[in-house]
């Protein structure tokens, strides 16, 4: 599995890149300013963290469906907002940064689909520390993990765009960057050792 991931430009990208035990989890690393200029046939794997800029990805658009078209898998954590990504329904909704400091706080969640090899790798654990938003997964997709109204933080749809997608409103590369909340460490690796497992 030869995985390429998408850098802005950003400082806590950039950090991010740095930290040598997430190295291994990528081949790539691919400007989003640039993308145009490289060869994607060559990837199956495509990881676009949170707080890329809208403006690019919608430039992109037509490059990143055409690489769904090849059956290849997109992983994009964080904001979908300008309907960049088409046929993803996103609602904001405000950031809950304090649960757990505060008296009998909690950030309810539901794990979904449990019987799905993905739950192997990931547990509650690693998918609670806060989210950026909700979605409406597709009839067809899998929702993974949902908020008490029935909406989904984390689901994988391999219907929709002709190959798989991945989709998540937590952000781990951007806190993994910046270096705080150390809740969020676990999930990124655990996502990539399930979908390697998944190729191989």
């Amino acid at each position: 599995m030869k995985t390429a991931i998408l850098h802005n430009g950003y400082s806590f990208h950039s950090r991010f890149f740095q930290l040598e035990e997430y190295q291994s989890y990528y081949n790539d690393i691919l400007s989003l300013r640039c993308l145009h200029q490289y060869d994607l046939d060559q990837y199956d794997v495509l990881i676009i963290p949170a707080r890329m800029t809208p403006r690019l990805l919608l430039r992109y658009q037509a490059l990143l469906l055409n690489f769904f078209k090849k059956g290849k898998t997109v992983i994009v954590f964080g904001e979908v907002v300008d309907r960049w990504l088409p046929k993803v329904e996103w609602k904001h909704i405000p950031v809950n940064f304090s649960w757990w400091v505060e008296k009998g706080g909690d950030l309810p969640l539901e794990l979904c689909h449990t019987e799905h090899s993905i739950f192997q790798y990931i547990t509650m654990q690693d998918v609670k520390w806060h989210y950026h938003g909700t979605l409406q997964p597709p009839a067809e997709a899998i929702s993974l993990v949902n908020t008490p109204d029935g909406r989904s933080i984390f689901y994988i749809d391999e219907h929709t765009y002709g190959g798989r997608l991945i989709m998540t409103t937590l952000d781990p590369i951007f806190h993994l960057g910046l270096g705080f909340i150390d809740q969020a460490k676990d999930f990124f690796p655990h996502l990539m050792q399930w979908l390697k497992n998944e190729c191989e």
